[in-house]
Formats: C-alpha cells, structure tokens, sequence
C-alpha cells in the first residue's frame, strides 16, 4: 500500500470490536498481521467473548464502556493505532445516545492524546453527520458539510456532536499537545454480511423489509456501501498521512431506499420475500414532520435526487459497488443465520 506506516506487529485497539464494522475491522487487521485489542462492555459474558475468540482467534479483549471513564487507560496503554467505532446504535433499546457518543469519544480520544504510544486515531462517524436538516434546495453534499444538530434525531445528533468533539479535541493543544493526526470515516448505509451472529441496525433494516414490516420506504437518496469496504476503507484512512486532519465520507454507489425492497422482491420472491416498492405520500411526511423527529430530519431530502461525492476519491477503491448484490450478500446471511422469517417462520438456505 502506497504510504503505509502501520507495521507488522503493531498494536491496534479497535473499539466496540462485538459490532458490525468493528467485528470486520478487526478480522482485516488480523489478516494483514497486526495485534489486535478490542474493547466490550463486560468481560462477564462468557458467551459472547467466547463466540468472539471463535471469530477472532488471537485478540485480546478489555472492558470498558462509553459511560464510563473507567478501563480506557488500560485498553490504550501500549497501542499505536485506535479506531474508535463503538457507539451507540440506532435501535429502541439504546436510551439518549447523545450522551453516551459524546462521553465515549472525550474518554477515547483524551486517554489516546495521553498515550505517549499512539500515533494516529481513526472515528468512526457517519454520513447521517453531514446530510441532513439543510434548506431544500441543497441536493449535493460532501465532506464540507454538516448536519445541523438542532432538531435532528438522538441518533443524527449523537453522531454529529461526537464527531465534532472529536475535532476539537485533537485541534486543542492542551488536549492533544503530540498532536496526534486524527481522521474520521463517514459512512453511508452499510449493507453485507455480519461476521457476528446479532442482528444489528443494518440488518434489521433489511430484515424488516423482507418481513414486510416496513411496507413502505422514503422516496429518497441513500449512499450505500457494503461493510467490507467500509471496514477496509478504515485501515486505508489509518495507513495513509494524506488523511490525516479530514473526514472521509464512505460510500460506493448513491441509490434510493426503495432499491432495497426491490432487490429483495426480484431475487427471493421464490422463497416468500415480496415486500412492496411503494414510497410514503408525500402529504403523509408532511403532516408527521411536524410530530416526528426523523421524518422532519429527511423530509428537505424526500421527492428529489441528491447525491454524495467525497473531497478524496483517490483514498479507497470499492470492490463492492453492485447494491443489489449486496443487498443479496445482507439476504443470505440473514437466511444462514436463521434470523429472518416469512409468514411467521424462521427461513434458513
């Protein structure tokens, strides 16, 4: 790799490392030869660190949780590179997300500028904080933009916060006086198979289209990007100096959300996935974006095209750009993992 500075050997915290991307970030470090540190919540659960060594023969697993500042010194201590993934998700049981990503990236990244080991951090932040809350008539948007925070939803507003946090703490030198380079990744949707066997937001999503119980999609634009990529793209970011100081937004095809019912309904009709194409009235998102926080979020973006484009297309090449593959790559893993069901029972290939 043109520019690589991380080195055989060296040691790399991965955040979160039970979760979607973290999981696959990890898998990649181990295989390009680099040691590997991964933080979860509790060191208890048996279960799931065992299912964890299964997957990730060789990583070394330390507790500490985004709520807490307890266990961040001890899983940085002696690390060069820290990707900060853990955050938390866009699903009902996580409970003010805001706080919990704002806490998690000052305990990272202040204990990280601390570490006289470190020598770069890599954020993972999301696309959901660039695109949204902007005036009507903005249908393009890059790296340069930002999601405006007020009145955006717990998940759009934990993102954006957090990641700028990130930024001003590694533009403090108070805060960071090594000035150790940080970069942020900001993905689009994230589709593809999961190395763990949870569902999680991504799959959920896709898993209740095929369920039809989201009988419906928002007629809009969607980035998409399949999470091997992103997972790479991670390592690439943390590799090459050129970006150190900037956000990458991740994505490799802009698509629409109704590209996924689609996908499902051509590929596993045969199997009893037929989930309709239809897109919410217009009228109907009109009327709930006055009650409802995520409709008022999208509604600027509904009815028109809108595409993403980076500052820094030279920093990642995309091996998987086909959505409906996959879409069908999201389907099939789902179906291995007896997690999805048609007509109330589980279907499995």
């Amino acid at each position: 790799m043109k520019n690589q500075r991380m080195r055989p050997g060296d040691l790399c915290l991965v955040t979160g490392i039970t979760g979607y991307v973290a999981s696959w970030i990890g898998k990649k470090l181990l295989e390009q030869g680099y040691r590997v540190r991964g933080t979860v919540r509790s060191v208890t659960d048996r279960e799931k660190i065992h299912t964890m060594s299964t997957l990730l023969p060789g990583v070394e697993f330390v507790e500490a949780d985004l709520r807490s500042g307890a266990g961040w010194k001890e899983a940085i201590e002696g690390c060069q590179w820290v990707f900060h993934v853990a955050s938390p998700q866009a699903v009902p049981s996580e409970k003010d997300r805001t706080s919990g990503a704002i806490s998690g990236t000052r305990f990272v990244l202040t204990t990280a500028f601390a570490t006289q080991t470190v020598e770069k951090v890599v954020v993972t932040s999301s696309e959901a904080a660039v695109s949204y809350n902007h005036p009507a008539s903005q249908t393009r948007f890059t790296e340069d933009d930002w999601t405006n925070a007020e009145g955006a939803t717990d998940y759009m507003r934990s993102k954006t916060l957090a990641e700028k946090l990130a930024w001003e703490l590694a533009r403090d030198r108070t805060q960071n006086p090594r000035q150790v380079p940080l970069s942020t990744i900001n993905p689009g949707m994230i589709l593809g198979p999961s190395l763990v066997p949870w569902v999680r937001y991504s799959h959920a999503t896709v898993k209740n289209i095929a369920e039809g119980k989201a009988r419906m999609s928002p007629d809009m634009s969607v980035p998409f990007v399949d999470v091997r990529d992103c997972a790479s793209m991670h390592i690439a970011i943390m590799n090459d100096p050129g970006t150190d100081g900037h956000r990458h937004l991740c994505f490799s095809r802009n698509g629409r959300y109704v590209d996924l019912p689609i996908a499902i309904r051509n590929n596993y009709a045969a199997q009893g996935f037929s989930p309709g194409a239809r897109t919410y009235p217009r009228f109907l998102m009109w009327m709930l974006k006055h009650f409802i926080a995520s409709v008022a979020s999208v509604y600027p973006l509904l009815g028109r095209e809108t595409v993403r484009e980076t500052n820094s297309p030279e920093v990642y090449h995309y091996h998987y750009t086909d959505v409906a593959q996959m879409v069908r790559d999201t389907m099939d893993d789902l179906l291995e993992k007896k997690a999805i069901q048609v007509n109330g029972k589980e279907q499995g290939v």
